[in-house]
């Protein structure tokens, strides 16, 4: 019997070519999609999963119960390690370290090169035992002055990878030797990927960066000693002993006792802790930068959303050949066969073909894979298709589009009296209204991603139109602090400017496109107990609008012949210091009740000042000098963290990254002339230089892999919704051909029939569009809320939706509707 339906299956395959490829092409599309995006929240979540312990290695995540900032953060303030230590002496392995991704300027042989760096406390390794290559033992801690890098990083810089005892110099100022190579890892982690944001070239101990974090507070007139809980810098990990038995629940309990007892009460007030398996940390980290949403989840969505394409066009296309093996099926019914029998034959036919689709998936897919993993990417290979979970999800999809494709059309068909089942065309129940709701649906889910797609292009050129391109004077930074500088910044940036190449100089103490924040409490009033909002602070140095592009509105900038313009160190302020003076945008006045930033010129405003930056809080007067336009050269809109417009003062001593602007037709001279410079004035220390385009392209490239992702799910969307429409065609324009007979019979014209049915296909294409509109609308703005520089959504992307799903459709079925408008009504009608 199964040798029968096997044999069956193949001669309706080879019977209906263009439906049995259509269909094909359809799943293996759905497939290929869902899978891709299976592994990828497979492989998300086996991060870090091949370490020691590993099921007891955890991350403290700050949670926000209403407060400004994210939800969840796994980023946790400076002092949080240490009173966790204490508050938790049974635990001895909680560790802080820096994130990834960072990079340090290092001086290796007089050569200037930028190195992934992480900073790491004691213990690091016993929690994160790396396999040793060279020199330190797995396991082992940091000796003062050392670092151990990784074997890739070895042999970028060193071309080898014995490198123990070679020295390298860390932000012109710690001079340390290398100890340890660690090998490359064959299993996926956060330590180090291919993923921005996390991967680790060099691990040093956290104590140097503590030392230059704590000089900087001295130089600023603060108290290095104090906690800063406000500061939120570092990963925190916590691995508990294996003989210890966890319960996730209570500890977390024990956190909230913990956050109330240490934490300041203005703060514990909305911030609580919590822990979160490691394998976790990735997503998290990547759904802070995404307003919340974990990437791996949003592409999983998607890919389902395509698979559930396919899966209703072999639904209806399944539906369309039983409807003309209707007479093979009443024959069959005559012979004596029971229902349960022909609907058996046809969920096994549709299983057989469901298979062989899956087959072909996973055939591309091991190409795939095996070609990743041998260009070098981490814990890539063919065996990621073993996963038990992805054969439960596929199982259970394997399962569902059988009973959907299979069965319900043959429980239809077999249930259809045999008298219409013999007719010449067949007969198979099937109603029209169900498969307009089928393709309605296809035309729904492509047309929605097809509007976020435009949306994320739109969004695309939004942020690279504040790039400088071939068009705006470029810009570069000199990524070494200026407090390691040998000579006066201003002496630099003067020579700099002797050169008519260097247009001007400026300072900023965040590098443009970091992704970091710094705020500050302003209010109307002096009163130290007045209402204050939350504003994104600049520390910037003279020229800072000219040098950035950052458009004066009106006012005037920073003057170096106005002294009470420069905001002091804070061990200089008192109660009556200033006033000083701001530069102010819109929001920022908006927030502190102006109708905008020119309406606030000459204005005062009061910055709070509050422990542990001073002993004692009090305010500090500041004038508004000039209003400004919107920031450039910022990735993230920070009002999810609590901040409500940018201000910038000018503290040249704590804007310690130098930002150069040099005349685009004399590049090359402007570069010449910063080297020759630099190297004139500061001979011992090698320059390292970039421009703001690269860095751009550097941190960017996450988002651009997002947008781009979803952009080839749309379009396979629509591919493959557009080729179900054309096999569907087929169909319906063979049953109706006696419909389109009898109406030429009755006068209508040829070119009159064509546009009826181009109307009947178009009509649940134009419906569907009319639902994706609002989907696409809320889901493009929420995606460009996340970012500094917003695209408008404007009519755009849902004309393009519109337009491409309409001339898709009739580019689908123009042929089969033209074909059977021009039939000859005597060779459609001779049978009745």
């Amino acid at each position: 019997m199964i040798s029968h339906f096997t044999k069956m299956a193949v001669k309706a395959l080879l019977k209906f070519k263009l439906h049995s490829t259509i269909s094909l092409l359809s799943l293996v599309f759905g497939f290929l999609c869902f899978m891709s995006a299976i592994l990828l929240a497979n492989y998300t979540d086996s991060f870090d999963q091949h370490f020691p312990n590993a099921g007891k290695i955890y991350n403290i995540v700050q949670i926000n119960t209403g407060g400004p900032g994210p939800e969840r953060f796994p980023i946790v303030a400076d002092p949080a390690a240490r009173y966790l230590r204490a508050a938790f002496p049974d635990i001895p392995n909680i560790v802080r370290a820096s994130a990834g991704g960072g990079d340090a300027d290092v001086t290796v042989d007089d050569q200037a090169i930028k190195m992934a760096t992480r900073y790491v406390e004691a213990n690091f390794f016993n929690i994160f035992e790396m396999e040793s290559l060279h020199g330190l033992a797995t396991g082992s801690e940091l000796p003062p002055n050392s670092a151990i890098v990784t074997e890739s990083a070895a042999l970028r810089v060193w071309g080898r990878t014995d490198v123990v005892g070679e020295r390298v110099l860390v932000g012109n100022r710690d001079d340390i030797a290398i100890v340890g190579v660690t090998a490359k890892p064959t299993k996926p982690s956060h330590l180090e990927s291919s993923i921005p944001f996390f991967d680790t070239e060099m691990f040093v101990p956290i104590e140097l960066r503590d030392a230059l974090t704590r000089e900087r507070i001295v130089a600023s007139g603060g108290d290095p000693d104090a906690d800063r809980w406000g500061n939120q810098s570092y990963y925190v990990y916590l691995e508990f002993p294996e003989d210890m038995a966890v319960d996730v629940d209570d500890f977390n309990r024990q956190l909230d006792e913990f956050v109330q007892t240490t934490m300041p009460a203005e703060r514990a007030e909305f911030l609580s802790y919590e822990l979160q398996p490691v394998n976790q940390l990735v997503t998290s980290q990547m759904a802070m930068l995404t307003g919340g949403f974990s990437i791996t989840d949003v592409l999983v969505i998607a890919g389902a959303l395509v698979l559930l394409i396919g899966c209703i066009n072999y639904s209806n296309l399944v539906i369309a050949q039983l409807s003309l093996r209707s007479q093979e099926i009443a024959v069959q019914k005559i012979l004596g066969a029971k229902r349960s029998m022909i609907i058996f034959q046809y969920c096994y036919e549709s299983l057989l073909f469901v298979l062989f689709a899956l087959l072909l998936t996973l055939s591309l897919l091991v190409l795939v894979l095996t070609q990743l993993g041998a260009m070098g990417m981490i814990g890539v290979s063919s065996t990621m298709l073993l996963d038990p979970s992805l054969w439960t999800v596929l199982l259970s999809i394997v399962l569902f589009i059988v009973l959907i494709a299979g069965g319900y059309p043959a429980i239809r068909t077999a249930t259809v009296c045999l008298v219409s089942m013999m007719r010449p065309k067949g007969s198979s129940g099937y109603s029209s209204g169900l498969r307009s709701i089928m393709v309605g649906t296809q035309f729904f889910i492509s047309g929605t991603l097809m509007i976020l797609a435009v949306v994320m292009y739109l969004q695309n050129i939004a942020m690279t139109a504040q790039l400088d391109g071939e068009l705006i004077d470029p810009k570069l930074a000199i990524t070494i602090p200026t407090d390691t500088f040998t000579v006066s910044p201003e002496l630099l940036a003067t020579q700099l400017k002797r050169n008519p190449s260097v247009a001007s100089v400026s300072q900023v103490d965040v590098l443009p496109w970091s992704i970091s924040i710094s705020s500050i409490s302003l209010s109307r009033e002096p009163d130290i107990n007045a209402t204050t909002y939350e504003f994104s602070n600049q520390d910037v140095g003279y020229d800072f609008t000219d040098t950035m592009n950052v458009p004066l509105i009106a006012g005037r900038e920073f003057s170096r012949e106005r002294s009470l313009d420069r905001f002091p160190a804070f061990s200089e302020l008192a109660p009556g210091s200033g006033p000083y003076a701001f530069l102010i945008d819109d929001l920022t006045a908006q927030t502190l009740g102006w109708e905008n930033a020119e309406a606030a010129l000459g204005s005062s405003i009061y910055r709070h000042i509050t422990p542990p930056t001073v002993e004692t809080a009090f305010v500090v007067e500041f004038i508004i000098v000039g209003a400004v336009g919107s920031q450039t050269f910022q990735f993230i809109d920070f009002a999810s963290f609590g901040v409500s417009g940018s201000v910038y003062t000018l503290r040249p001593e704590s804007a310690t990254f130098m930002i150069i602007k040099i005349g685009k037709d004399n590049v090359n001279e402007a570069l010449i002339h910063i080297d020759q410079t630099w190297n004139q004035l500061m001979p011992a220390i090698a320059i390292q230089r970039e421009f703001l385009d690269d860095m751009f392209y550097d941190t960017y490239t996450l988002f651009l892999s997002i947008s781009l992702s979803i952009g080839l799910l749309s379009v396979i969307g629509f591919l493959v919704a557009s080729i179900g429409l054309l096999g569907n065609a087929t169909f319906i324009t063979n049953i109706r051909q006696k419909e389109v007979g009898i109406r030429k019979v009755m006068g209508a014209s040829s070119g009159r029939l064509l546009r009826m049915l181009l109307m009947d296909f178009a009509k649940p294409i134009v419906i569907a569009n009319s639902f994706a509109w609002p989907v696409g609308y809320i889901a493009g703005n929420l995606y460009v809320s996340f970012f500094a520089a917003q695209a408008s959504v404007t009519f755009l992307p849902f004309f393009v939706s519109f337009f491409l799903s309409v001339t898709i459709a009739v580019a689908a079925v123009a042929s089969q509707s033209w074909k059977s408008a021009r039939v000859r009504p005597a060779m459609v009608l001779r049978y009745e």
